[in-house]
């Protein structure tokens, strides 16, 4: 009897001290500047690639997942479809957004760093293999209103950024 009184004893601490052990599950302050980003979204782009220009469209859709925010998109252009899955976080240490995107084009997720300034997400990645060899890639995303944006994608080729791809999205109604 006394050893299920010290379990029960136990267990009731436990109880109590374990919610005031648990990590703060809030996004933090400056994952919340960029919620402007969640709901569906549709997008429009001009892929450039050795001067040749062709349309992209596709569909952006963002949720607050935890500590992140969780972007699933696919693209089409010229009949092939790209999709991407992408956390965004917070990166206290380093104070920088930090974002991990997964593919279906590559097997390696893509590792990105950036600031958000004025209305402004610029995001550079780490080399990743995006089927072409070891590549950088930057994003500009560009706030123009709460249901619109402009992005800019740019890949460094032989040491200078050369802009690939450019388009806006709109927040489907």
């Amino acid at each position: 009897m006394s050893r299920l009184i010290g379990i029960v004893a136990v267990l009731a601490a436990l109880v109590v001290t374990a919610p005031a052990q648990m990590p703060n599950m809030e996004p933090p302050a400056e994952l919340k500047q960029l919620e402007w980003m969640l709901g569906d979204w549709t997008t429009k782009m001009t892929w450039t690639m050795e001067g040749q220009a062709m349309e992209m469209s596709g569909e952006i859709s963002c949720v607050r997942e935890g500590q992140f925010i969780k972007s699933t998109s696919w693209f089409e252009m010229m009949g092939m479809k790209f999709t991407e899955v992408q956390y965004l976080g917070w990166d206290k240490d380093a104070k920088k957004y930090i974002g991990w995107s997964f593919t279906n084009f590559s097997a390696a997720p893509r590792i990105e760093r950036g600031d958000w300034k004025g209305d402004t997400l610029t995001l550079v990645s780490d080399p990743w293999d995006a089927g072409m060899g070891p590549m950088e890639s930057r994003g500009t995303m560009v706030r123009k209103g709460k249901d619109e944006g402009h992005l800019t994608l740019e890949f460094k080729m032989e040491g200078k950024w050369q802009k690939v791809g450019e388009g806006t999205f709109k927040r489907k109604s």
